[in-house]
């Protein structure tokens, strides 16, 4: 989840006369401000879960919008991952790529996973769903919950993306025009397409067996080529139309929250459904789909006016990006307490948006202590 820098082949020819050589490399800022973006929704995501429970309220209604809006959060991750690491050849080896991608993501994990198994399984009264962890609290329990997804289930982000890290040396040698489309048309349709058939009343029984195909049915994969085609092969090419992602952006949010509550019985004779369906406003909808790619064209054409922004908007930024991955980890412990009365109840963004900068406070400081203990270590092993 960090913005990193690309070759001058794939820069945007807005940007292109900014680059004196060919080996110049730059520091993305709209990869940043997607990062900040992303990490932000993820956060409202999780304060909006109650829109998976129907009932005719306003509050519930809001609760649909933020689903709604921000299922582009993991979706945007992947993308800026493809688009960073699918040409990584460019710049090392594979050994170094495993040892700079694949063990920052898995280390993170094992912390993340220990660090909220220790809380919950020693404070389980102070947090929401934490039973099954008090339960059989200990080393092997861990080990279950950990090869479960059943500590944080969230972190099926961390799970998807080190599948997708040991698919990428094999990717990265099919990053032609051509072949980057036939991975996208093909993994667009099995992990799309049909599902869009099976929601619409079509039994899957009638393509489950001839379309059974695990690597094309990963919507992750979708994302992750996405983030690369669009990056090194429309971007260079196509005039800058933010106003039409845009557009596009706003559109697609707004029939999936309206697709959304028809789905669920809203004016419906029969009223809501007891349970909620999210198909509509989940990453497998074509609309997701999208709201995804408009988001991230969007921005991407964005960045010549971004830096123009003043410099001490962009120092913040990139503060802000680079905690998204500890945002991602830990931000659940603050939507799951119990401690205290939750915050403003009736406004899930505001409590979003407040969780989030609560958890980079908690962050920065924690990084800022940890700084200044190594300076006060070193400086007596200097003596």
């Amino acid at each position: 989840m960090t913005a990193e820098t690309t070759d001058t082949a794939t820069v945007h020819p807005v940007l292109a006369e900014q680059q004196a050589t060919t080996q110049v490399k730059r520091h993305w800022l709209f990869v940043d401000v997607l990062n900040v973006i992303a990490c932000i929704a993820v956060v409202c995501l999780h304060t909006s879960l109650g829109a998976f429970h129907p009932e005719q309220t306003m509050l519930w209604k809001r609760q649909v919008v933020m689903q709604s809006l921000f299922i582009f959060a993991t979706p945007i991750f992947f993308m800026i991952s493809g688009m960073n690491l699918l040409g990584y050849r460019k710049k090392y080896d594979t050994v170094t790529f495993f040892k700079k991608r694949a063990w920052r993501t898995g280390r993170a994990l094992i912390v993340g996973s220990v660090v909220c198994y220790l809380v919950f399984g020693l404070f389980p009264s102070s947090f929401y769903g934490t039973d099954a962890i008090s339960a059989d609290f200990g080393i092997i329990g861990f080990a279950k919950h950990f090869l479960t997804n059943s500590i944080n289930d969230i972190y099926w982000f961390f799970y998807s993306i080190l599948y997708l890290y040991m698919l990428t040396p094999l990717l990265s040698k099919c990053t032609e025009r051509k072949t980057m489309r036939y991975l996208i048309a093909v993994t667009g349709f099995v992990a799309v397409i049909l599902p869009l058939f099976t929601h619409l009343g079509v039994p899957s029984k009638y393509f489950g067996q001839l379309f059974g195909w695990p690597l094309f049915a990963s919507v992750s994969l979708l994302y992750f080529a996405l983030g690369y085609y669009l990056n090194n092969y429309v971007i260079p090419v196509v005039k800058p139309h933010p106003w039409m992602a845009s557009i596009a952006f706003l559109l697609s949010s707004t029939a999936m929250f309206f697709a959304t509550l028809l789905n669920n019985g809203w004016r419906s004779a029969a009223g809501l459904s007891s349970e909620y369906i999210n198909y509509w406003s989940g990453t497998t909808s074509p609309l997701a789909v999208i709201q995804a790619i408009s988001l991230f064209l969007l921005f991407a054409w964005l960045e010549p006016r971004l830096r123009h922004t003043p410099a001490s908007f962009s120092k913040v930024i990139r503060i802000l990006s680079s905690a998204s991955l500890g945002v991602y980890l830990f931000h659940i412990l603050f939507v799951n307490q119990l401690i205290i009365v939750p915050v403003l109840p009736q406004l899930p963004l505001l409590r979003g948006v407040i969780y989030y900068s609560l958890t980079v406070f908690f962050l920065l400081a924690a990084k800022k202590l940890i700084s200044l203990f190594r300076q006060i270590y070193n400086s007596k092993n200097a003596r």
